[in-house]
């Protein structure tokens, strides 16, 4: 009897998460679900390329013209100058670990705070996003 007393609490908790779930989509605009879906996912994937010290993948979301604040210099340079700087960082600094500390998603674009862990050194990394076209590019990266 508690056996099937426990099933049906879980389905009844299944249920009312799932009305919950269809309740809230069906008050947002599929538009916006869908947005929120891509900045995730972006978000995501700029995370995973830094963790992973991939220089050529996250500079792939970076606009033509990025800043990049590094602990000894700041400078506006473009991607591909970008990709050797930051290669030169991740050779120099072994990802071993990004954590997300913070996320802002703005009609504007998307900020993220974090901190990378290599070997003895943690970095603060924060980047900031605008929408342009139909994609969202990093326009400043920040490496403390």
């Amino acid at each position: 009897m508690v056996k099937n007393m426990n099933l049906k609490m879980f389905s009844a908790k299944k249920m009312i998460l799932l009305t919950a779930v269809l309740a809230a989509l069906s008050v947002c605009p599929q538009q916006a679900v869908s947005q929120v879906v891509v900045v995730d996912s972006v978000v995501d994937c700029i995370t995973r390329t830094i963790a992973d010290g991939n220089a050529d993948s996250l500079t792939a979301f970076f606009n033509k013209r990025v800043e990049l604040l590094m602990p000894d210099y700041s400078v506006v340079s473009s991607r591909n100058r970008a990709k050797m700087i930051l290669n030169q960082f991740f050779t120099k600094n072994k990802p071993t670990q990004f954590t997300v500390l913070a996320q802002n998603i703005s009609p504007d674009g998307i900020s993220v705070i974090g901190t990378l862990d290599s070997g003895i050194h943690r970095y603060r990394i924060s980047f900031l996003t605008k929408q342009q076209s139909s994609q969202q590019l990093v326009y400043q990266f920040s490496i403390e």
